[in-house]
C-alpha cells in the first residue's frame, strides 16, 4: 500500500489576540463512546450536566498510573475524562448531515465521519467554489475517511468552527484547517486510536486490521497537524494515554492555556 503524502506546510494565521472569556457556568456535554471500526467514534449525546466542571489549567505531561488515585471523572491533571466501555461488537457510524448555509459560503456538518464523508465533502467543495467555512459537530468516525477529509480541508484553506463538540477523528479536521474557531461552550475530545478487530467476524476483521495499519502509518501526520495547530506535548501525551473507550474533554480555556491556536467566536457570529 502506498504511503499517503505528508501534509503540506502549515499555513497558520497569526494567533488571535482575543482573550477567551472566563468560564461562565460552563455545561459539559454528555459523552457516550460508541465503537466504530477502530473505536474512534466517540459520540456526544445531547443533554447538559452541571457537575464536574473541568478546571482551566495546563495539562502536565505526566502519564496517569493505574494505581494512582485520581478524582472521579478526571485524569489527575484537571481534565475531565468521560469513561466508556470497550466494544464487544461492531457498530456502524451514523452518517453526517451536510447543509449549505449563507449563500454557499458555510457548510454545516452534524454527525459521524461515515464511509463516504470525504467524497461527499470534496463534491460539495467542487460545486460551491465560494465555500469558506465548515461548522462541525461530530463525535468522530472512520479514520481513513477522516484523514482524507482533513487533507481536503487543508488543501482548500478552509476555516473550521467547532460547535458543541468535535472529538476523535473530528479533531484532525479541526487541526488541519487554515484557521480554527470554537464556540464558547464547545469542547474538543481526545483519545487513543486502538483497533479491537477481534470483536468482528471475517472478512470485516481483515478490513479492520487494514485500517489499524493505516492508523499506524498516519500517526505522525496526525501529530503534525496537532502541532501545527498549537497542541503542545502535554496535549499530545494526553491523547496518547486516554483509552480508546474514554474521552478527554478539553474546554476553550484549557486549549488556550496549552497553546492551541484558535479564535473564540460567539454563537451568533
Amino acid at each position: 500500500m502506498s504511503q499517503p503524502a505528508s501534509p503540506p506546510p502549515s499555513r497558520l494565521p497569526p494567533p488571535s489576540s482575543r482573550k477567551p472569556p472566563a468560564p461562565r457556568g460552563l455545561n459539559l456535554v454528555h459523552v457516550v463512546v460508541a465503537a466504530g471500526v477502530l473505536l474512534v467514534a466517540g459520540y456526544f449525546i445531547g443533554g447538559k450536566r452541571e457537575e464536574a466542571r473541568p478546571q482551566a489549567q495546563a495539562v502536565p505531561a505526566v502519564a496517569t498510573r493505574p494505581d494512582t488515585a485520581t478524582p472521579a471523572g478526571q485524569d489527575g491533571s484537571g481534565v475531565m475524562v468521560m469513561r466508556g466501555q470497550a466494544a464487544t461488537e461492531r457498530r456502524e457510524v451514523d452518517l453526517a448531515r451536510m447543509t449549505l448555509l449563507e449563500g454557499g459560503t458555510v457548510l454545516r456538518i452534524e454527525g459521524g465521519v461515515g464511509r463516504h464523508f470525504a467524497r461527499q465533502l470534496a463534491g460539495l467543495l467542487a460545486e460551491n467554489r465560494g465555500l469558506q467555512r465548515i461548522d462541525i459537530t461530530s463525535g468522530g468516525g472512520y479514520m481513513m475517511e477522516g484523514f482524507e477529509a482533513a487533507r481536503v480541508i487543508n488543501r482548500h484553506n478552509l476555516i473550521v468552527r467547532a460547535k458543541s463538540h468535535c472529538a476523535s477523528i473530528c479533531v484532525a479536521l479541526w487541526a488541519a484547517a487554515f484557521s480554527r474557531q470554537l464556540e464558547p461552550d464547545a469542547v474538543i475530545g481526545l483519545h487513543q486510536w486502538t483497533a479491537q478487530c477481534e470483536v468482528m467476524p471475517s472478512p470485516e476483521r481483515e478490513q479492520c486490521q487494514h485500517h489499524a495499519q493505516f492508523a499506524t502509518n498516519n500517526k505522525s501526520t496526525y501529530e503534525a497537524w496537532l502541532r501545527s495547530a498549537g497542541f503542545n506535548a502535554n496535549l499530545i501525551a494526553l491523547q496518547a494515554r486516554t483509552l480508546p473507550q474514554d474521552m478527554a474533554i478539553l474546554t476553550a480555556a484549557q486549549l488556550r492555556s496549552n497553546g492551541v491556536d484558535f479564535v473564540l467566536v460567539d454563537k451568533a457570529d
